[in-house]
């Protein structure tokens, strides 16, 4: 979805969205901000997401307690096979390792976000 302007001169405003790749059925892809106002929509379409092999979160630029819930929820739906997750940096990577994400998914963050990690902090 990304942002949408309602008026020239209007403030514009960020959505999220929560969907599968254009042509693949083993991607979910979560951009933009994911948060409860996004995951309650998606409910309904849950039942799609048997083949998902794959969540990339590289477009995501928030990630709430409802999107690690529906992380969640997507790898009980697929289990015994793990679901991996790509591309996230920033607060959502952040949240996810908070949270104790790789009890329940394969984490992979975005290559940016795993050389800063292996940074040298001080001096």
């Amino acid at each position: 979805m990304g942002t949408a302007p309602t008026d020239d001169d209007a403030v514009e405003e960020v959505f999220g969205s929560v969907e599968l790749a254009d042509g693949d059925p083993t991607t979910l892809v979560l951009s933009g901000e994911v948060d409860l106002s996004v995951t309650q929509g998606v409910r309904p379409e849950a039942e799609r997401w048997e083949a998902v092999e794959r969540v990339d979160l590289s477009g995501t630029t928030f990630l709430d307690s409802s999107g690690m819930r529906l992380l969640v929820q997507v790898a009980r739906r697929v289990a015994p096979r793990r679901v991996r997750v790509v591309g996230a940096g920033g607060q959502p990577l952040a949240a996810l390792e908070m949270f104790g994400a790789d009890q329940v998914v394969d984490l992979e963050p975005a290559p940016s976000a795993a050389s800063e990690q292996e940074r040298p902090t001080g001096t």
